[in-house]
């Protein structure tokens, strides 16, 4: 299920002082909207943009980089008391008067995709997807699951980076969304702290890179950056970055090559909603064999796998041949939710 309008999740209220307005609020019914806010904007009724944003993460207080620069752990535990603090009716005008930190993207293909749109797998890429929340949910320590994602990841060594008045910070693990979309996930990872890189199809890359370079000016990378510009942006903090990415042993090692991660790999693996066999067809195995690539460079990786279940949807057949690949030592499911049929999934690599 996708949160945008016209969905029997979500319902749209328009603005009360303009009913041609072009913002639409989305107030979904269930508790995926309930934490991540999300906002279709529209201009005469046809969507143009969606905003989103996460808890506990506001403008007033830093602008991307001070944000990123305080670390995940702080901005979680932020995240985890918002609803209480924006709830409570005793609290102060200053903190009921600050505004989200938004993250606005565009859901309107290039020119030349248009054609292409209706075969509607490139349609899906433009949409935020339930499994999606979910998925960023859990990587961001926010679910309640024991083990939480975070003790899943306490192997993982955070890596230190020097910021611009000589401070010493935190840098959380890396990631790699695979068949990313929108990038939301991977982008609120970024917000909250990590080096994300941002994967899909090159005829939708075009979109995301501008998406990320809006929302991420400071600290965007470009796919044909430099060498020299990655080490120097690199040395300063976490990086979001958006990389053509065409499921396969071969071209995974290249984009390894090209981030300098041929080594090191990254340090989770986010994939959400990425198996549907009516759409997508039965190109899961690509996506198991860019997973088994990927553990084999990094065997610490964790892969996460956030799914909604549907008819015929071939996930069974997606789990079963993971579970079978040289390089997984393990799959298990962390999560399950029967309301709006989402798993989750975390595999691990031969340690």
């Amino acid at each position: 299920r996708t949160l945008t309008t016209n969905q029997a999740i979500t319902t749209a209220v328009m603005n009360d002082d303009d009913s041609s307005s072009d913002w639409d609020d989305e107030k979904s019914i269930d508790s995926c909207e309930a934490f991540v806010s999300f906002q279709s904007i529209r201009n005469a009724g046809l969507e143009e943009a969606i905003c989103v944003s996460w808890p506990g993460v506001y403008e007033a207080d830093h602008d991307v980089d001070d944000v990123i620069s305080d670390g995940y752990d702080v901005v979680i535990k932020a995240a985890k008391k918002s609803d209480d603090a924006d709830n409570n009716a005793d609290s102060s005008n200053e903190q009921s008067a600050k505004k989200l930190r938004k993250i606005i993207l565009s859901t309107l293909l290039e020119e030349d995709d248009i054609a292409p749109l209706f075969d509607g797998s490139r349609w899906a890429g433009t949409r935020l997807w339930g499994a999606a929340v979910r998925g960023i949910q859990y990587v961001a320590g926010v679910l309640d699951v024991k083990p939480d994602f975070v003790t899943i990841l306490s192997n993982n060594v955070s890596g230190l980076y020097e910021n611009e008045e000589g401070e010493t910070k935190s840098c959380r693990p890396s990631m790699i969304e695979l068949g990313c979309g929108l990038g939301v996930p991977g982008m609120i990872y970024h917000l909250l702290g990590g080096t994300v890189v941002l994967t899909d199809q090159a005829d939708i890359l075009s979109q995301m890179e501008k998406n990320v370079l809006n929302n991420f000016p400071k600290t965007a990378l470009s796919a044909t950056a430099t060498n020299e510009v990655r080490v120097e942006l690199e040395k300063m903090g976490p990086t979001v970055q958006a990389s053509p990415l065409s499921w396969s042993h071969e071209d995974v090692l290249k984009l390894l090559e090209q981030t300098n991660r041929s080594s090191t790999g990254f340090d989770i693996i986010l994939n959400c909603d990425c198996v549907f066999e009516p759409l997508y067809g039965k190109s899961w195995h690509l996506l198991n064999e860019t997973i088994n690539t990927l553990l084999k460079v990094n065997p610490k990786s964790v892969v996460v796998t956030s799914v909604e279940r549907r008819q015929d949807d071939g996930i069974d057949d997606f789990l079963e041949e993971m579970r079978g690949l040289e390089n997984v030592a393990s799959v298990k499911q962390v999560w399950k939710e029967e309301q709006r049929n989402i798993e989750i999934y975390v595999s691990r690599g031969n340690l």
